[in-house]
């Protein structure tokens, strides 16, 4: 459902692979916003392939912030457990239980936001995105870059086929799943998902490789 083309300045992947950088509107990252808002390209034009935003998870900076947080605390717990045995005055069940308590929340944080997908970015130029938008039907395998949070609250990027994903059913969204190496699980929106053509167009080939 969003568009963003970005300039390419290394190459990660390959020659073949640009990555892009480009500073996002702050009023892009809605649940529901226009692709008017950020489909500009730039005006430079670069002769390899292109990156196009077209998915930004609309939590990706809370969900940041609450891994950052719980992290920070989580750690400040597990500090604060030899501190309290070595005044050698607090019961140790008690000591104990406040350790527990200080890292269950952050555990429970980053199970529970484990593989947010923040943005989804396409190797292609936005007039061919625009143009499968338009006819679903034509879009073939595509190579994508899914960005992630890490546990410290840094952003991460994986990149691989579309075919090489395949669809796990769950309650919190549309998840994807990596068929080999690390086996990363990816989760997204299911209403912006079904929302946007293109991003259907997305979910239904991996849905349908499972079929």
């Amino acid at each position: 459902m969003l568009l963003l083309l970005k300039r390419s300045s290394a190459t990660p992947i390959s020659s073949h692979f640009i990555r892009c950088h480009s500073t996002l509107p702050k009023k892009a990252s809605g649940k529901f916003t226009s692709n008017k808002l950020i489909n500009e390209p730039n005006e430079t034009h670069v002769k390899d392939v292109q990156q196009t935003l077209v998915y930004i998870g609309p939590f990706a900076e809370t969900m940041r912030r609450y891994k950052m947080t719980a992290s920070f605390f989580g750690i400040c717990g597990i500090f604060a457990v030899p501190a309290l045995l070595s005044t050698g005055q607090a019961p140790i069940m008690s000591v104990a239980l406040a350790g527990v308590s200080a890292v269950s929340p952050a555990i429970f944080v980053h199970l529970y936001t484990s593989g947010y997908v923040t943005k989804l970015v396409v190797y292609d130029e936005i007039k061919k995105v625009e143009r499968e938008r338009k006819k679903p039907k034509e879009m073939k395998d595509k190579f994508i870059g899914i960005e992630t949070i890490s546990f410290w609250g840094r952003y991460k990027e994986d990149t691989m086929w579309l075919s090489q994903l395949k669809y796990k059913s769950t309650p919190k969204g549309i998840t994807w799943q990596q068929k080999t190496g690390a086996k990363n699980i990816y989760t997204l929106e299911r209403e912006i998902i079904e929302a946007d053509p293109y991003l259907k167009a997305l979910a239904d080939r991996v849905q349908q490789k499972e079929a």
